[in-house]
């Protein structure tokens, strides 16, 4: 079970995965022991799945960003999902009970990569509709707790 201390750890992590644990002792209360054994059991537990790092996708030479919603065919669902992981342009999938069975975050290089990528998804099997929305601005970027 995560209390709130874990909470407050894991806070600072979502803010700086590189924090050390004397940085998050000092921040919760408890010593540097405490804090790596916390961490640690929020780590076999599934809590805390891994570390990474958030980039900018236009300073990688990603003008275009696309949240793209994707109508499938229920019956392929599985499919779809397998064939739409194995493209290097999908950085996000999502499963979703919302307008649309799925969404994709995809990155491109330029407005005929990202039109091109999205005709490309239409055309596998199982895929119904595709709906692309251009990200024109990202205004807030986190996902803390």
């Amino acid at each position: 079970m995560v209390d709130e201390i874990d909470l407050k750890i894991i806070g600072k992590l979502t803010g700086n995965a590189r924090a050390t644990y004397s940085e998050i002792a000092s921040e919760v209360g408890l010593s540097d022991v405490a804090v790596m054994k916390r961490i640690r059991k929020l780590e076999q537990e599934g809590v805390i799945r891994k570390y990474t790092v958030i980039v900018d996708p236009a300073k990688l030479g990603f003008s275009k960003v696309s949240l793209t919603g994707i109508n499938v065919d229920p019956a392929k669902l599985f499919d779809v999902i397998e064939e739409l992981k194995k493209r290097d342009y999908v950085k996000q999938l999502l499963v979703t009970s919302g307008d649309h069975s799925l969404i994709a975050l995809i990155f491109a290089r330029s407005s005929e990569e990202i039109m091109r990528i999205h005709d490309e998804i239409s055309r596998i099997d199982g895929v119904l509709k595709v709906y692309p929305a251009i990200v024109s601005d990202i205004v807030k970027d986190e996902a803390r707790i």
